[in-house]
This record gives structure tokens, sequence and C-alpha cells, in this order.
């Protein structure tokens, strides 16, 4: 009785198993062809996709960049970024229904994003940024619920912002931005995706005031909505968003003050509102934050001191602040502990002894402090400062002899020093300047003779020494400069002629 029983069952287990192995076949056939159409659309001129092949012993799991999940053998990743491929994006990728991962990031791809792509309903990761994508990208929020990354930034894509990503509560980064999507409101819905950490709306023609939803995203790490044409002030409820690492906000129009509910982003490291219509002192309580790295406050209307307990950040990096309103003297301790890198106090009304530490990490390449009213000498301390590229204290009150070590910065591309009140003459190691493009020297008490080594600087574009007392003969190999377009001398006490 037994064994008629496993007789009878023996053809329904054979035929099972034939069914099984038939569809198997059948879902690797719809796998290659889907794949292979795929790349039809595409061109790749470094043959990174050679091995996608129809080949009867090829596997697509074998494919460059085509990961398999290992017990079905579905395709579930497929990661080209950076592989020099423009064409388009084939409608056969909705074939692959079991695809987790897409990665296209980073090369020429053109055309529109395909609505098959909704297909693929397991699709977690979708990055087809920094591509040359256009139209107007399709609603995929009704069947990519299991979205956690959407990154469509850096492209041509048109049409009305892409309002429908608020359906898609599951999504941690959202990138969108660096688009040219019709000039339009930021969609409350936004507020919707409770699990985001990063949020990237960059140039997306966004106006109006930043929407209050975007202030119950408390897991939000980065928030950047810059170079829009947003209105209205900071909200205090910036302060809700306590995870905050990164604020990006420059390059819009927004008004009022800075709220001192920032004070309360205890991980603040980078604060960019630059190029707005911000007004007010820097709040006590932001001055208080220790671990910036970026402060660019640059472009507003801000005013008062420089808090003082900045010079005690220990990693800042980049400090920003030009063309403002504030004044007093500067933190004495600015940049002694913190890796400063550049740093640019332009046109504001700081005065007393320039700052003493810009330079003591060692790590300084860009510094510029143009018309201020610092006063008194340069400090000692800059001779140990030896990697400047851009170095520019013009229109300044500042005294004394030049010292040695501005003449001999071997990284500097722009050296300028004018309209101050310095004396001494211009070292013979300014030679050692190869890479020097711009020499600002004028309306200074400079004397002496210009040294012949003056025409060693190949890469010299721009020579200002008009009005200081310069005396002798004009070197002659300063007509060998082949690439000079621009020279000044008068007001000095020069002889001859180039």
């Amino acid at each position: 009785m037994r064994r008629h029983i496993l007789v009878c069952h023996l053809p329904l287990i054979i035929l099972l198993s034939s069914s099984l192995s038939s569809s198997c076949r059948s879902d690797h056939q719809i796998q290659i062809q889907a794949l292979v159409q795929f790349k039809a659309s595409l061109v790749d001129p470094l043959g990174n996709l050679q091995s996608w092949t129809t080949n009867a012993t090829s596997s697509p799991c074998s494919y460059l960049g085509v990961q398999c999940d290992p017990v079905t053998g579905a395709v579930t990743e497929i990661s080209l970024a950076s592989m020099n491929l423009s064409g388009r994006i084939s409608p056969a990728i909705g074939a692959l229904a079991a695809l987790t991962r897409l990665d296209l990031g980073d090369n020429t791809i053109s055309g529109g994003v395909p609505p098959e792509l909704s297909n693929c309903t397991q699709l977690q990761f979708l990055n087809l940024s920094c591509n040359g994508l256009t139209g107007e990208l399709p609603d995929l929020s009704a069947k990519l619920a299991a979205l956690d990354t959407l990154d469509v930034a850096n492209n041509c894509f048109s049409g009305r912002f892409p309002a429908w990503v608020g359906n898609l509560p599951g999504l941690v980064i959202l990138a969108v931005g660096e688009n040219s999507y019709d000039r339009g409101e930021t969609p409350p819905s936004i507020g919707n995706l409770k699990k985001l950490t990063h949020l990237y709306l960059s140039s997306c023609y966004l106006t109006g005031e930043i929407p209050e939803s975007i202030f119950g995203l408390t897991a939000l790490r980065t928030l950047d909505m810059s170079k829009n044409y947003l209105t209205g002030g900071i909200p205090a409820a910036i302060g809700n968003l306590c995870e905050l690492w990164s604020i990006q906000l420059y390059s819009n129009n927004l008004t009022g003050e800075l709220p001192p509910e920032l004070g309360k982003l205890t991980g603040l490291r980078e604060l960019d509102v630059s190029g707005n219509k911000l007004s007010g002192e820097i709040p006590a309580s932001l001055a208080v934050l220790r671990n910036f790295e970026v402060i660019h406050l640059q472009w507003n209307n801000l005013s008062g001191p420089i808090p003082p307990a900045w010079g005690e950040l220990r990693f800042l990096k980049r400090f920003a602040v030009y063309e403002n309103h504030f004044s007093g003297e500067f933190p004495v301790n600015f940049g002694r502990f913190s890796p400063l890198y550049g740093i640019d106090i332009s046109e504001n009304s700081f005065s007393g002894p320039f700052p003493r530490y810009l330079c003591h990490g060692k790590n300084l390449q860009y510094l510029l402090t143009i018309r201020n009213s610092f006063s008194g000498e340069l400090p000692e301390e800059y001779s140990a400062c030896h990697h400047l590229v851009i170095f520019r204290i013009h229109s300044n009150r500042l005294t004394g002899s030049l010292p040695s070590w501005v003449w001999g910065q071997q990284s500097a591309e722009i050296i300028d020093v004018s309209d101050n009140g310095f004396t001494g003459r211009i070292s013979p190691a300014i030679s050692k300047a190869q890479r020097l493009k711009e020499l600002w020297l004028h309306n200074n008490r400079l004397d002496g003779e210009i040294p012949r080594e003056i025409g060693r600087l190949w890469r010299l574009k721009k020579l200002y020494l008009s009005n200081n007392s310069f005396s002798g003969v004009i070197p002659p190999e300063i007509g060998s400069l082949s690439k000079l377009t621009e020279l000044t001398l008068g007001g000095n006490m020069l002889t001859g002629w180039l």
C-alpha cells in the first residue's frame, strides 16, 4: 500500500519539477532579454558592458555591475555609475521585477525616465543623478513604496516639481535638486517623510516661505534648499531639527535675523546662509556651538562683532563673512586651535590689530581681509605660513616693513597688499613664487630697486607697482613676461624703459 502511494505521487513530483525548471528558464531568458535591450539603448564607448551577451552559457549574474539573488538567481542590482555611458534608459528595465537597486549616476544619459520603471516594485535605491535626463519626472510613488533612496539631482528635468515624493514615506534620502522645474512653492507633503535624513532641494525654482512641515522632520541631518527664491525668515522651528549637522540655505531672499533657536543644534557642523538679506547680530546662543567646520555668512546685512567664543573652535576649516557690516576687533584666538583652510572677512568694518593666529594650523591657503580697518604690522606668526594660494589684505591701515615670508610664497597665485602703508623693498626671493599670476603692491611706501628676479615669474599676468618710492632702472626682464597683460609703474622714481 505504501509503495502504491509513492508510485501514485511520482508523476506529480516529476510534473512539478519540470514545471519549475521551465519557469526558471523562462525567467532567466526574460532577464537576459531585458538586460540586452537595456544595454542596446546605451552608448558605451569604453566597452564596460562587453560581458552583457546572449551566449547560451551566459548568466546575467556574471554581467559587470549586475548582482543577483543567490537563491532565485533573479537580478537584484544594476550599478553602472561613472562609466561614461550615454544614450537612453530603456523601458525594458521594467521587466526586472526583483530589482532593488539601480545606480546610473554620474554618466551622460539623456532622454526621459521611462514610466515602466515603476514596475520594479521591489526597488529600494534609485540613483539617476548627474546625467542629462529631460522631460517631466514621472510619478513613481504608486508602485515604488519600498524606495528609501531617490536621487535624481543634477539633470535637466522640467515641468512640475515632483510633489508625489511626499507619498513615499519610507524615504531616507531625497535629492531632486539642480533641475529646471516650473517655479512654485515647496510642497508641504514633504513633511510626510518622517524617516528623511538627507533633503536636497537646491536649485528647484522654489518660491515662498519654507513650509512649517519640514521642521517636523526630526531625523533630518542635512537640509539643503539653497539657490532658490525662498522668502520670509528662517523659522524658530528649525530648532526642532536636533539631528542637523548641515544647513544650506544660501542664495535665496531670506530676511530677518538668525533665530536664537539655532543654538539648540549642538551637532551643527556646516552653516551656509550666504547671499540672502539677513540682518541683526549673531545670536549668543549660536556663538556657543562648538562643532563648526564651515561658517558662511557672506553677502548679507549682518552686523555687530564676531563672537569671541568662535576663536576657540577646534574643527573650523572655512570661514566667510565678507560683504556685511561686522565691526570691532576680530577674536584674538581665531584660528589658533583649528585647521583653518580658508578665511574671507573682506568688506566689513573690522579694526584693531591684524588677526595673529589665522595660519597657526599651517593649513591656510586662502586669506582675504580686503577693505577693513586693521592697523599695525603683520604678525611674525605668519612666517610659518607656506601654503597660501590667495593672499589679499588690501585697503586696510597696515604699516611696517613687509616681512620676507610674503615674497617667497611658492604656492601663491595672488599677492595683494596694496592700499596700505607698508615700507621696505621687494626681496629677490620673489623668484620662488613661480605660480604667481597677480602681484598688487601699489599705493604703499615701498622703495629701492625693482629686482631683476621679478622677470622669472613666467605666469605673471598683472603687476601693479604704482605710487610707491621705487627707484633705479626698470629691469628689462619685465619685458620677457609673455603673459603680462597689465602693468602700472607710475608715481615712482624709475628710469629707463622696457
